[in-house]
């Protein structure tokens, strides 16, 4: 059996707590009496590089050599497009965050054709559905990624690779943070879909050297009690910094977490592939796992909602509210996946393998 042909569930399972990580991330960032009480999810935030390096991992583990390029592209509109129209639809009705352009109408055209993290200083980021910046980053990926697994495919210096990767990020994120104003350093290291492309290859050079027979000395226990130690660092460096006045720069928190991510992520393809059941393959985590896209995306809409009630209530009431909010997300996302995402995705797919190939035209 090809390594690609195994199925992975725990890394569906683990897509699900990262994606509530953002999720209680947001929360503690705009539901203000409870905002210290969430202080231990400052760092949710980072659950969206988690995403990035997962992508180019699931994306390379699961491709075929061959694969015509047109199928690959028309398969990933497919999954992540129709979600995105409707949750851009239904955030038009939500009232704006704070931090958020809200509807901006001139930036629907971006918005739409996911380009709006190449803007830079521009409010069509947050336009409409906030946390889609991320797919702007996500399409820019794919476009390449054809070409990327063929070259990282032919190379046979991945460690290199694995190396050379994260010190460019660190490089690159120290020097801009020093010489380029902050809101421009903000923007090139967030969501400028180059530098993030950094962590899908780093994901995409993990999935070809274990395509390729290597397996981790560790385990899933060994790659927890990482993340929790960078976690609890980011923390202590956040303290003696600035006295927990704010959490560690987000250029690098992202990158020190980067280690236990890719840990995490072999750690738990090796289990898979070992055949080993855990809490990660259970049935209703994995489910949780596949509502986890829905969740990204609908969960800002929910606090959008919710937040003018939070904010007039006292902090224990705010508390079941949140905690309502994050009930409320889950079940929704549910339902998007169930009755939005899920059958639009095998609808689209279906147009692409009905269409003629002009290949088997017959001629006279």
């Amino acid at each position: 059996m090809q390594a690609g042909t195994i199925q992975l569930p725990s890394l569906t399972g683990l897509r699900f707590f990262a994606a509530l990580a953002v999720v209680l991330y947001h929360m503690r960032l705009y539901f203000a009496p409870i905002g210290d009480g969430l202080v231990v999810f400052s760092y949710g935030f980072t659950g969206v590089s988690f995403f990035f390096i997962l992508s180019g991992f699931v994306l390379t583990w699961s491709h075929q050599e061959g694969a015509r390029p047109g199928k690959f592209y028309w398969n990933r509109f497919a999954r992540i497009w129709p979600l995105h129209v409707l949750t851009m639809v239904l955030a038009i009705f939500a009232p704006p965050l704070p931090a958020s352009s809200g509807t901006a109408w001139g930036a629907a055209p971006f918005v739409l054709t996911l380009t709006q993290a190449w803007i830079p200083g521009s409010p069509y980021l947050t336009a409409f559905n906030g946390v889609s910046w991320s797919l702007s980053c996500e399409a820019f990926f794919y476009l390449l990624f054809p070409a990327l697994s063929r070259r990282i495919g032919a190379s046979g210096r991945l460690r290199r690779l694995f190396v050379l990767v994260p010190v460019t990020l660190l490089a690159l994120a120290a020097g801009l943070s020093a010489a380029a104003s902050t809101s421009a350093a903000d923007y090139i290291l967030g969501p400028m879909p180059i530098y993030r492309l950094g962590e899908f290859v780093l994901g995409m050079c993990l999935a070809k050297t274990m395509t390729r027979g290597w397996r981790p000395r560790f385990n899933l226990l060994h790659a927890s009690v990482l993340l929790i130690l960078l976690t609890a660092g980011l923390f202590v460096a956040s303290i003696v910094s600035n006295g927990m006045a704010r959490p560690f720069p987000v250029l690098f928190a992202n990158l020190v977490m980067i280690p236990g991510f890719l840990m995490l992520i072999a750690a738990a393809a090796a289990s898979d592939i070992s055949g080993r059941m855990t809490l990660l393959t259970s049935r209703s985590l994995v489910q949780l796992g596949e509502w986890s896209y829905a969740l990204y995306l609908v969960h800002e809409l929910v606090i959008r909602v919710g937040r003018p009630i939070v904010l007039n209530t006292s902090v224990v009431g705010g508390i079941g509210l949140a905690s309502l909010a994050v009930v409320v997300s889950i079940l929704l996302s549910g339902v998007l996946h169930e009755f939005g995402e899920k059958p639009a995705e095998k609808w689209l797919r279906r147009r692409y393998l009905l269409r003629p190939d002009p290949q088997r035209v017959q001629h006279p």
